[in-house]
């Protein structure tokens, strides 16, 4: 089997309850656009440049997840990008915990909170 395999992350996927609430909420607070939303099927894709999510009802289709809690992978944004949404999502009150982190290793970061319950890390890069 070769060793040398060169993959590329292709879509992500968060569970959540309805595909339309949640397709507005990482429009509106996070900048993704909506490239598609159907309800009636429980699968809602967006995109952000080459990067794709899809927003899923778990049990129609999409897959099992669990609603809530980290979804265990992080996002980065360039430094003044970074800067106007945090402080922007804290203003709103959309940031777990209700903070901007700084980690011990320098890293700044914010945890935010959608309507699910769902927790993205987004990283300042």
């Amino acid at each position: 089997m070769p060793s040398n395999f060169k993959y590329q992350l292709r879509l992500l996927k968060i569970p959540v309850k309805n595909v339309d609430t949640s397709s507005q909420f990482y429009a509106e607070n996070l900048g993704f656009k909506i490239d598609f939303a159907a309800e009636e099927y429980g699968w809602a894709q967006l995109s952000s440049g080459d990067f794709s999510m899809a927003l899923y009802v778990p049990g129609m289709g999409g897959g099992d997840g669990k609603l809530g809690g980290s979804v265990d992978f992080h996002l980065s944004l360039a430094g003044d990008e970074f800067d106007t949404l945090a402080n922007d999502l804290l203003e709103k009150g959309h940031l777990s915990e209700g903070m901007i982190h700084s980690g011990n290793d320098g890293s700044t970061f914010v945890d935010v909170l959608d309507p699910d319950g769902n927790i993205l890390k987004v990283m300042k890069g």
